[in-house]
């Protein structure tokens, strides 16, 4: 009599079912990847952005008092377009409602990005502020 050989190895279904599963795994990690590389490109972008407005910022801080004025600039990132705005204005620093003499706030800002802003107080390099 024949007697039959046990093969061992792994059905078409089983093979199908590991695969199948596999495809999915693969999947999800493609886009977790995906999401994270988008984030990353994202992030670089913001930190462009924020070094442009430090930039500003302190070249700003560099003009004679009295050349400060507000402006605006676009510059290209990543080949996106962005405005730079900076705003000028004077300020009260005691709140008795008259602003200071040679005292203003300069607020530099990205156009559409909320989030993105630098403000500082800059005093007319005498040193001397009315009031205080």
């Amino acid at each position: 009599m024949f007697t039959k050989k046990k093969i061992r190895g792994f059905t078409l279904v089983e093979v199908l079912l590991a695969s199948a599963l596999l495809a999915l795994m693969a999947g999800g990690f493609a886009t977790l990847y995906s999401s994270g590389l988008n984030s990353l490109v994202s992030q670089k972008d913001r930190v462009i952005l924020n070094s442009q407005l430090s930039s500003r910022m302190e070249e700003l801080e560099s003009r004679e008092f009295s050349n400060l004025t507000n402006g605006s600039e676009v510059i290209t990132v990543e080949s996106e377009s962005y405005t730079i705005n900076w705003t000028v204005a004077p300020v009260d620093l005691d709140g008795d409602t008259y602003t200071e003499a040679g005292v203003v706030q300069v607020t530099v800002s990205v156009a559409g990005i909320s989030d993105l802003t630098l403000t500082n107080i800059i005093v007319n390099s005498s040193g001397q502020v009315g009031k205080i």
